[in-house]
């Protein structure tokens, strides 16, 4: 039985959570958010038939809503369980089997595996000690390996940085293929979004996501933004009826009514990340310039944090292995989870 598989998935394995744990910081979610007045505001907005049909198969009403909050057109906008549905209608619209999706290492292990189940080829460009990505060396890559489409996230997960914005529009100016920024972390960056720029590049597409600062990480809802050529290339693609109508409503009630909200909660988000930064540097560690909501850092006592945070009911990121083997990447959580892990920290320094 064996045999039928795909040999390119052999040593693969699910990549799947095994625990949930109290403290949640490894999912770089909202911890600070407060849904719990949504449901009964949903009862207005929800009628029966909501429950029976599939509804408007083109998701007009969150596709305005998209594009009001953005200054952008809703044909400019496609809608996706998720931003991972929209990095797989990436791959799968402009890439033929055999063809090669190139990133930087190290970045969102999700187009890996995007690429490696559509059949592409994938590449990755090693950033440098310092995780900088020089643009020439990385177009002069792109084209040896004869990249067809680029794809990067800014700010990186999990790296926590921001990329150079003139490096990105560098590489989106001399690149001949497409290029993909992914900006699911802009909300808690010092950046511009590209998101008004992509009339102005007929090779941009951004994408952009509900689950992060918009606290909404269970609904899955995420969207590309193109030029409206690119986005109907994508929706050739697109399954029918691919998300919950009663998602998508849910989504556009709470960008129409709490985006001002939202952004709030992205400012109190950074000034904890701040502090904990701030807190992390006095006590020795190495810490990457965070433009996320998580912070990226190393000490010599990192695994072992990780291995009794672990038996204390938090969850977060440790790296074994490849460029940032010896770091963690914390997520931001509330101030009191915030105080807990500084105390473990504090305790283990303590004893070094």
């Amino acid at each position: 039985m064996k045999k039928l598989f795909r040999k390119d998935f052999e040593n693969q394995i699910p990549y799947k959570v095994e625990e949930v744990k109290p403290y949640n910081l490894g999912d770089n979610e909202n911890r600070l958010i407060d849904w719990s007045h949504l449901a009964d505001e949903l009862s207005h907005v929800f009628k029966t038939y909501d429950y029976a049909f599939y509804g408007d198969s083109k998701y007009s009403e969150l596709r305005q809503a998209v594009a009001d909050s953005l200054g952008i057109n809703p044909h400019q906008v496609l809608q996706g369980v998720g931003s991972d549905q929209m990095i797989q209608m990436v791959v799968e619209t402009f890439l033929d089997p055999g063809q090669v999706l190139l990133t930087v290492s190290p970045d969102f292990f999700m187009y890996q595996a995007f690429s490696m189940a559509h059949g592409s080829k994938f590449k990755e460009f090693p950033l440098d000690e310092n995780f900088q990505l020089d643009p020439v060396a990385f177009l002069a890559y792109a084209k040896e390996v004869n990249a067809k489409v680029i794809i990067l996230s800014q700010p990186n997960n999990p790296l926590s940085m921001a990329h150079n914005p003139a490096v990105i529009e560098e590489i989106i100016r001399n690149f001949d293929g497409f290029v993909v920024i992914d900006e699911a972390y802009n909300d808690y960056a010092d950046l511009e979004s590209l998101v008004t720029r992509v009339d102005e590049f007929d090779n941009l597409i951004v994408l952009r996501t509900l689950s992060k600062s918009y606290g909404l990480a269970g609904l899955r809802v995420g969207f590309a933004i193109s030029n409206a050529q690119l986005i109907y290339e994508m929706d050739k693609v697109l399954p029918p009826y691919n998300m919950s109508d009663l998602v998508a409503k849910i989504a556009s009630h709470v960008i129409n009514e709490h985006s001002g909200k939202v952004q709030e909660l992205a400012e109190e988000t950074k000034v904890i990340r701040n502090d904990f930064m701030e807190f992390l540097n006095e006590v020795g560690c190495q810490v990457l310039p965070s433009q996320t909501n998580f912070v990226t850092f190393r000490a010599p006592f990192t695994k072992q944090l990780w291995e009794i945070a672990q038996t204390r009911g938090f969850n977060f990121k440790y790296y074994s292995e490849g460029p940032l083997a010896g770091y963690c990447r914390v997520g931001i959580g509330r101030p009191e989870e915030m105080a807990l892990l500084k105390e473990l920290i504090s305790e283990l320094v303590e004893f070094q």
